[in-house]
């Protein structure tokens, strides 16, 4: 099969859980974007179904995958999801490397990841996933 000549995402699996707060239906979903040339970033959005009073994760997976590359080759970023303003901001990572156990040896700090290349390459991506993954239309519903 021949590789689109475009940014694209390819989704993946995803699990439901009862919020630990709420009590209401979470959902995580999970995917990869790949570029044109084989780069890969995979992703992690996670939101309570029906919970507009909550913000939304997105987790991204950062660097080399494949034979010979380990977790200390990749860096985690995220972003919440402000469904209120519709609108993505870039947060510390650190705290949701839980999230992605063995994944990522590093959870960015906002600091490292604003006003640079990372940043950038970051909204190009959920813009991706935003576009191409139809399982986050359960999450821009709830508003």
């Amino acid at each position: 099969m021949a590789q689109p000549d475009r940014i694209h995402a390819v989704t993946c699996g995803e699990l439901t859980f009862d919020c630990p707060c709420c009590g209401k239906l979470s959902r995580t979903i999970f995917g990869e974007v790949h570029d044109p040339v084989g780069s890969i970033v995979v992703y992690l959005c996670q939101w309570t179904v029906d919970g507009p009073d909550h913000e939304a994760n997105v987790d991204l997976l950062i660097g080399p995958w494949g034979d010979g590359t380990t977790a200390d080759d990749r860096a985690l970023v995220s972003l919440l999801y402000r469904r209120s303003e519709t609108s993505f901001m870039v947060i510390d990572a650190e705290p949701r490397l839980e999230k992605v156990p063995g994944l990522a040896a590093v959870g960015l700090a906002r600091s490292e990841v604003i006003g640079t290349w990372i940043a950038q390459s970051a909204f190009i991506v959920v813009d991706v996933i935003w576009h191409d993954d139809p399982r986050v239309a359960d999450l821009l519903a709830a508003r």
